[in-house]
């Protein structure tokens, strides 16, 4: 059985006419003001599905956009090696996981950071497919032991080798991209298998805010959608500085750029698998800093998501993130309102949601543990109070009657494991108990979690014979 993402959409910070003025807001830019392209195979395309060019400038008439959405698919599966841990995104389905390409490492208990390497990585890794809330491993780091044309293989080659849920990440470059398909397609056995249960993915940062498709990049996503594989449309404008400062205007214009590219997806290849990944940012005018533990990112996460409903594509998102420097109060406040906003929104695929620190500038196993307990909580607020049947307990409240206690019944034996959210990092005895064992704070209980876990999980390896065969091909460390 798959990995069933719990139902979203309680929160709405859109009504019905916002959304259709955001849609309409959004054809007006894209017939009106256009989209930049250089990637001259993107300008082709455009051209030939009927768009209006002005030298690199390309206008978007509405019914390219319509025509579009319908062909994108509405139901995307995100396999795992395992079956188990395959993903159904569609509608309100909500999944959290890793996110994001730091270079730097922040090490259990310090308070300094330093260069990530693929050691670290694999660590990364193979924590995240050992956390039980954890349900799809994007990338998380960036190592900088390597040199740059060797990464992207081995980026994927470690994240396969240590997990067996879904794995989804960026490439620097065609050939990157290239090495990465061939390999998924050896461990697949054929591109039809890896089509048909695509346990990688690809995340096309093709979009620089405002409204400028970047050449490279796109070269990368025609390359992706040319072989009907899952990609992600990554655009991340930030409201006062690559967007209008005003919510609803970031939120026109984003849903503007990914509009586009899920144009340019279809023109490409008919049915290709995408995500809308809107990735609304917030600027700290007082700095201009971008900030990712504001309030007001997970708000327009959440209307975000009510865009891809809107359109009936999948979305993929940020979620979880904090800009405090330590797996401390304020990133605790600020990764579970902004989690908890997009995942109340409905959103898909939330990344970025176990992890990071310093928004999208550093990564922390403690800070993981810590996350997945935070990601394990707002699934259970996700799973609601059931309130039928056994669950009343119409029957134990006259079995136990007026003045008894329900501590030894037997609906409580047979609720009370299912019915609470019960945390493995987060203490919960009394004080003097507390004191009694050491007086241990979350971040230090945390890494006692990661040090069990590193020692005692063990991911599925890749058949040996793949294995050999992906070490002698490609240049893995």
């Amino acid at each position: 059985m798959p990995r069933t993402g719990l139902i979203g959409g309680q929160y709405k910070p859109l009504t019905e006419e916002q959304i259709r003025r955001i849609h309409e807001a959004s054809l007006t830019v894209l017939e009106g003001t256009g989209i930049s392209v250089d990637n001259e195979e993107a300008l082709a395309l455009f051209r030939k599905g009927g768009a209006r060019l002005d030298g690199r400038r390309v206008r978007i008439p509405s019914t390219m956009v319509e025509k579009a959405v319908d062909q994108a698919p509405s139901r995307v599966l995100l396999a795992g090696r395992d079956p188990a841990h395959d993903l159904v995104l569609e509608g309100k389905r909500v999944y959290a996981g890793t996110g994001g390409s730091p270079t730097k490492v922040l090490d259990s208990g310090a308070e300094t950071v330093r260069p990530g390497t693929l050691s670290d990585l694999a660590d990364l890794v193979r924590l995240a497919d050992a956390l039980e809330h954890v349900d799809f491993v994007v990338i998380p780091l960036y190592p900088t032991d390597l040199p740059t044309e060797n990464v992207p293989i081995n980026r994927f080659y470690t994240s396969l080798t240590n997990t067996a849920k879904h794995v989804m990440g960026g490439m620097d470059s065609v050939r990157g991209a290239q090495q990465v398909l061939k390999m998924g397609v050896r461990v697949a056995g054929s591109l039809e298998a890896l089509q048909e249960r695509p346990f990688i993915s690809c995340i096309a940062c093709w979009m620089i805010s405002p409204l400028h498709m970047d050449d490279g990049v796109t070269d990368i996503l025609i390359y992706w959608c040319q072989h009907r594989l899952p990609v992600v449309l990554s655009s991340a404008p930030t409201a006062g500085s690559s967007a209008p400062v005003t919510l609803a205007g970031t939120l026109v214009q984003l849903n503007a750029e990914q509009l586009s590219g899920i144009v340019l997806t279809q023109l490409i290849q008919p049915g290709t698998p995408v995500l809308a990944g809107y990735i609304p940012g917030v600027v700290d005018l007082r700095t201009g800093g971008y900030l990712g533990g504001a309030v007001e990112f997970g708000m327009m996460q959440a209307a975000a998501a009510q865009m891809a409903q809107f359109y009936e594509v999948p979305i993929y998102c940020s979620g979880g993130m904090t800009d405090s420097k330590l797996p401390d109060q304020q990133a605790g406040y600020e990764k579970m309102v902004t989690l908890l906003l997009a995942a109340m929104g409905g959103c898909n695929y939330i990344h970025h949601a176990v992890g990071m620190i310093t928004n999208m500038n550093c990564v922390s196993l403690e800070q993981a543990a810590i996350d997945d307990e935070l990601v394990g909580m707002v699934k259970r607020v996700l799973r609601g109070i059931n309130v039928t049947g056994e669950m009343l307990a119409v029957e134990a409240i006259e079995r136990v009657g007026p003045g008894g206690h329900f501590l030894t019944d037997d609906h409580t034996i047979k609720f009370m494991r299912s019915e609470f959210f019960f945390p493995k990092v987060g203490d919960r005895r009394d004080r003097e108990l507390w004191e009694q064992q050491g007086r241990l704070d979350t971040r230090t209980r945390a890494a006692a979690r990661v040090e069990q876990l590193l020692r005692e999980h063990q991911p599925p390896n890749l058949p040996p014979e793949v294995d050999a065969a992906l070490r002698e091909e490609f240049s893995i460390r």
